[in-house]
Order: C-alpha cells, then sequence, then structure tokens
C-alpha cells in the first residue's frame, strides 16, 4: 500500500502526532485482514484501497472529534482533552482490582476482553472513554470504533451507525463486507451511553447489541453507563466504577480550570475549601470534591458570586444564575443579552417543565423541531405568549448555554440540569404527592431516580412520606413477624435485615464449563419448580469463583430509595460489611429467601453461615485499599449492598406517627 495513500488533504488538520500512528494502525491491523481476504474471498484491490481511505478517514475524523470536549462551566468552548483530563481510577468490587487510566489499558483489555464501567452522573464516563479511544490510536492497539449508544434504535443497529460513521460504505454489500472485516478480530468499540438509549428503544437495542457482541466476540467492548437495570442482560461484561476524586486531584481539576480562563481564582477557591473543612461547615461540599463535573462547577459557581454553596440543590441553583447571568470567560467579560428578554426567575419557570417533558420522554437527542415543540409546551402559560420558541432557542444555546449541539441535534449540556428543574417542577404541582406515587408505581421508575436525588433535598418531608415510610413500615412487620428478641437475638436481626426484598443462590460450580450466563439461567430454572415465586425476582449481583453466588431482589424500587438513602448519609441504612472467614459451605447447594420462614428450623449457626454466605459474596470488604478523601468518605458506593437498620427503623416510624398524630411540619430531622 503506498504511503500517498495515507498523506491526503483530510490528515492534514490533524496534529502530526496523529499521522504515524494512523499509518501503523492501517498498516498493522487492517492490511493483513484483507490480504487474507483477498485469499478467502477474492476482493479486488479497488475495494482494498477504499477501505483503506474509508478507515483512515473515520480515524482521524473521529481522532479529532474526541481530542476535545465541551465543559459547560468554562462557558461550552471547546477545551483540548490533554489540558483539563485528571487520570480517573475505575474499580471492581467483584475482582478487587483498581487501575488509574493514563492512556489505553491494554491488560485491562486483554484480560477481560467486555468491560462496562457504570456509575453516576458526573463521573467522567463520557470523558474516559475519550481518553482510551484517542490513546488506542497512538499506541496502535486495534482499529478504534466510537459508538454513542444514544443514536441507535430498532430502525438503526449498530452496523448502521458504524457505516454511517465511515461515511462512504452505506450498500447491503457494504454491510456483509464489514461485518466480515470487524468479524476477524482486532476492533475496540467504545460503547457509549446506555442510559442514554431511549426506554421505548431499548429492548430492542440491547437484543441487537448482545447479538452484535456475540457475533463479533474476537474485538474488544468497553460499554458505559449510569446505573441501569438493562446492564443485567451484559453478564459476561467485566463491572468497574470511577472511583471519586481524592481531594487533591480534585483541585488539581480547579487548576487546570485556572489555566483555560487564565483568571487566576483556583488559589482563592482551594483556601476556601481548605477552610471549609477545617471549620467543619461542609455538609454535601465533601462529595462534589469527588465527582469531576460538581467540581467543574464549583469554579463556575465561586467566579459568579466568590462563594461556595454546601447543599447540592443550592449549588445547581447558584450554577443556574452564574450561567444566566453569564460574562464571557475574559478578564474584560461582558453580559450577553437574552433574546427572549425573560428574567431569571421565568426562564427557568420554563425550564421546570422543559426539564420534567423531557424526563418523561426519556429522549436525549432533539432534531431543531422537536426541541421548539417541547419548549412550546414548556411555555404554554398566557404569561408567556408573546415570547417567542425561537428566542428561547437560541438563549439556551447561547446566553445560558444549558443546552449544547452537536451535529444536527441537540441535547441537555449535561442531563443533571434536566433533572434538576424536573424535580423543582413536580414541587410545583398541587398534586405534586400524587405524581410522586405516580412515579414510583411506573414502569419507568428508573429514569427518574437522579431527579428524586434533587427532590429530597427539596421536600424532605413529602419524599420520606411517599417513598421512604412505607418501606420502613413494611421491613419493621417483617422483622416483627419472627417474634424474636431483637435486643438478644443480634445474629437473627442481622439476618433479617440483610435478607429482607432479597433472595440469595449458593452452589458449588463442580466441573461444569458452562458460562456464567448460562449458568445463572441453569440455576434459576433448578429452583423455579420448588419455588414458583422466583419468577418476580431480578437478577441483581452475582459471583463466581469455586461457587456460584446469586443475589435476586423482589423489589428493584426499594433498592433503589436504599441506595439514594445511603448517598444522602441516613441513619435508617448500613452498608453490609464483608466477612473474611473461611468458606464452610463448599460444596453445598443454599436456597433461602426473605419470604420463606425457616428461622425457627434452623440453629444460629445455620443463619451464622447463610449470613457469611451473602457477606463473603456482596458484602463491603474493609481491607481493599480504595482511595478515600480528608473527610474519610469511601470512594466507590455504586451498587452496594445495603440493609436497613432496625432500630434506626423503628426510631423513624415513632417520629412519622407522631406527626401524622399532631399534625407537626419539622419532623424528619436527625434521621
Amino acid at each position: 500500500m503506498s504511503d500517498d495513500l495515507l498523506i491526503k488533504a483530510g490528515i492534514t488538520a490533524v496534529s502530526s502526532i496523529v499521522v504515524e500512528p494512523i499509518k501503523h494502525i492501517i498498516n498493522t491491523w487492517l492490511k493483513p485482514k484483507f490480504e487474507e481476504m483477498k485469499k478467502n474471498s477474492g476482493i479486488n484491490e479497488k475495494l482494498e484501497m477504499f477501505a483503506f481511505e474509508v478507515f483512515e478517514d473515520y480515524l482521524v475524523k473521529t481522532y479529532e472529534e474526541q481530542s476535545s470536549l465541551n465543559i459547560i462551566a468554562l462557558g461550552l468552548q471547546q477545551i483540548q482533552l490533554h489540558e483539563i483530563y485528571i487520570p480517573l481510577t475505575i474499580y471492581s468490587e467483584e475482582k478487587k482490582q483498581q487501575l488509574t487510566i493514563t492512556n489505553y489499558p491494554e491488560d485491562l483489555a486483554h484480560n477481560y476482553k467486555k468491560i462496562v464501567v457504570e456509575d453516576t452522573a458526573g463521573m467522567g464516563k463520557s470523558t474516559l472513554m475519550k481518553k482510551m479511544f484517542i490513546s488506542a490510536i497512538e499506541q496502535n492497539v486495534g482499529i478504534p470504533i466510537f459508538i454513542e449508544l444514544r443514536n441507535l434504535s430498532k430502525e438503526k443497529d449498530i452496523i448502521d451507525i458504524i457505516l454511517e460513521n465511515l461515511n462512504k460504505f452505506s450498500s447491503k454489500h457494504d454491510k456483509d463486507f464489514i461485518l466480515e472485516v470487524i468479524n476477524r478480530g482486532d476492533f475496540i468499540f467504545f460503547l457509549d451511553g446506555y442510559d442514554e438509549i431511549p426506554f421505548q428503544q431499548k429492548q430492542f437495542v440491547t437484543r441487537g447489541l448482545k447479538q452484535f457482541i456475540g457475533n463479533a466476540s474476537e474485538n474488544v467492548f468497553f460499554l458505559t453507563s449510569r446505573p441501569d437495570d438493562s446492564l443485567n442482560s451484559f453478564g459476561q461484561f467485566q463491572k468497574f466504577e470511577i472511583i471519586e476524586l481524592k481531594q487533591s486531584e480534585a483541585f488539581s481539576l480547579i487548576e487546570k480550570c485556572d489555566k483555560v480562563t487564565n483568571l487566576e481564582l483556583s488559589h482563592k477557591i482551594i483556601s476556601q475549601i481548605n477552610d471549609s473543612i477545617e471549620s467543619g461547615q461542609f455538609s454535601d461540599l465533601e462529595t462534589f470534591l469527588g465527582n469531576p463535573l460538581l467540581v467543574s462547577f464549583l469554579y463556575l459557581t465561586f467566579k459568579h458570586k466568590k462563594d461556595i454553596p454546601s447543599l447540592k440543590i443550592e449549588f445547581y441553583r447558584k450554577v443556574y444564575d452564574a450561567l444566566f447571568e453569564l460574562h464571557d470567560l475574559s478578564k474584560d467579560s461582558y453580559k450577553r443579552e437574552k433574546y427572549s428578554g425573560l428574567t431569571s426567575g421565568n426562564l427557568q419557570r420554563v425550564l421546570m417543565k422543559l426539564g420534567f417533558l423531557c424526563l418523561r420522554e426519556n429522549e436525549n437527542d432533539y432534531d431543531k423541531s422537536q426541541l421548539l415543540k417541547l419548549i412550546s409546551q414548556a411555555k404554554s402559560s398566557p404569561y408567556f405568549k408573546d415570547i417567542q420558541e425561537e428566542d428561547i432557542f437560541k438563549d439556551l444555546l447561547e446566553t445560558v448555554p444549558l443546552f449544547t449541539t452537536i451535529g444536527l441535534s441537540y441535547k441537555w449540556a449535561h442531563k443533571s440540569f434536566m433533572e434538576y428543574f424536573a424535580a423543582y417542577f413536580v414541587d410545583n404541582q398541587e398534586n405534586r404527592e400524587k405524581i410522586l406515587n405516580d412515579i414510583y408505581m411506573s414502569n419507568n421508575f428508573s429514569i427518574f431516580i437522579n431527579m428524586l436525588d434533587f427532590y429530597y433535598e427539596i421536600d424532605r418531608r413529602l419524599f420520606d412520606k411517599v417513598f421512604v415510610y412505607p418501606i420502613v413500615k413494611e421491613f419493621i412487620d417483617f422483622v416483627e413477624g419472627y417474634e424474636i428478641s431483637t435486643s438478644e437475638d443480634t445474629v437473627f436481626l442481622e439476618y433479617l435485615e440483610v435478607m429482607y426484598n432479597r433472595l440469595v443462590i449458593f452452589e458449588s460450580n463442580g466441573r461444569d464449563r458452562l458460562k456464567w450466563s448460562e449458568r445463572q439461567e441453569a440455576l434459576l430454572q433448578k429452583y423455579s419448580g420448588n419455588f414458583p415465586g422466583i419468577k418476580d425476582y431480578q437478577m441483581f449481583k452475582g459471583v463466581q469463583s469455586s461457587n456460584t453466588t446469586l443475589l435476586l431482589i423482589k423489589n428493584r424500587r426499594l433498592e433503589n430509595i436504599l441506595n439514594l438513602l445511603l448517598t444522602k448519609n441516613s441513619n435508617l441504612v448500613k452498608s453490609v460489611k464483608s466477612d473474611r472467614s473461611q468458606n464452610k459451605n463448599e460444596g453445598e447447594s443454599l436456597f433461602f429467601s426473605y419470604e420463606i420462614n425457616y428461622l425457627n428450623q434452623f440453629n444460629i449457626e445455620d443463619i451464622k453461615n447463610r449470613l457469611s454466605i451473602v457477606k463473603r459474596a456482596f458484602g463491603q470488604d474493609k481491607t481493599i485499599n480504595i482511595n478515600r478523601n480528608r473527610m474519610g468518605n469511601r470512594k466507590v458506593r455504586s451498587r452496594e449492598l445495603i440493609a436497613l437498620d432496625y432500630f434506626e427503623a423503628k426510631k423513624y416510624c415513632s417520629l412519622i406517627e407522631e406527626e401524622i398524630q399532631n399534625s407537626q411540619e419539622e419532623i424528619f430531622l436527625n434521621l
């Protein structure tokens, strides 16, 4: 292949650092495949040269795209990734493995081949994918392909998206050709944003993704998502989470923001944070330092008011205020006038309804006509009848940049803003209690979790009444139905706390060679005869070594609420600690559920053994060196095994029942 093919006009737009790596990728990974295909399939040289050109164009274009990012706190200007990236650390709870991502993780990819990075909003999942993608090109470790999963649908599968990205392939013949190339291996697929697939499309997209991954199993796959129930479909993926930033890393990110803006604010911000820590006036601010998105917002709010908020809801309010008053990010900044002429409060009213409409639609990308239609619905008040949708649209892109442009599509600059405004919209409704109850019973409950995280701080009293009290009351009835002495039978009580809403299967793997997904299915089938109710449970966690341990849950919504309470440091819930004692159940098959009352049939050692199985497989391991911040918070919290605390639950019920009796307002304190 001629080097002239590799030095085209398109490549001159890329910095010289990427020219050689792209050449090497073409020569190392693609050329041998085409040579082999020429022998076996008879592809002609013209098609071969055309394919080289297409892949080269794609790598050049995508390298350029992924080398930069928009940061809302810096005015959504294009920032080079290397200017702002703080190396993120990922951690596998199952494997007890921790890795800091400074480049493409070759060993990680070799060991697992299929990796899912699952974490909450703002932790840097997409930024991590960008870093690994451009590093994969620079290190010449394979043929990287970047896919934004929100673009997939029932009508457009992953191969269609790949063909679109490659641009010049389109026919059925081209699709078959690309599939054959992919199935030969050496590709690295970066599948970003599984949670952003529209709810109504998720079943079809998931089925297509699984089929594609199964057929293309000789390749490496990285998948990112917020916590999502449907991720259980990808049982063959090794799960990692992003560890929160250490305080020093958060400060480093603030300093990098300062270098971009040249505003010289970092020293003052860091000094004020340190003063807040030392004075104990920190509240939610300590959690902000672990989240890269929120750290960047700290910079924005300080730039605006020279102040650092201490509560999340207050924090987002100040971010909005800062964006509304946004000046160009320079020392000689000027304030931009609003196209719509709306005040901050009136624009916020539009945004609250717009946020809820977008959340309910569960769509992430909109064309201009769709977004204008939603804005029209959001400004339906007669007070806004003279305000043009087009002017609000321009404000949200330019003067109050809460939306960003991607090609011909538009999306919220960050989903958390949509959820923040949606929470306030619910709170402003007279029938908000009914709305919250409807949300809890909705089949789409999972899409509202992050909105409820905000609502918790807006109206704690109503949140607890709708979501927490029914769970706690049922839990107390469950425990007290066993007629144990809760003060003396501590092992029995701990077992009931840990097992509430759960079912466990424990079995020796023996000598079978089943795949992980096949083993799970076989075990569920095995026990369905004696316990038909197993069909009402969902897979939550699984651990496989010499034994297989499966943890299933009956009410997914309940687990979501418990996890939210844990993030709020509620005393109602506690993490289940790991038990590293010797396994006494080797070779046994055990099946136990919170719905099967057999405690009276077993002695305390039997109960201890069952409790130990759960804690050994799924409990939080205190011996693992997870980075901790200065305040001592854990850095990995998602998907922990959480238990309700019986005694705290009793206190809580006494408080709320007193509230019902006395109609007092402020009783939900110090839980």
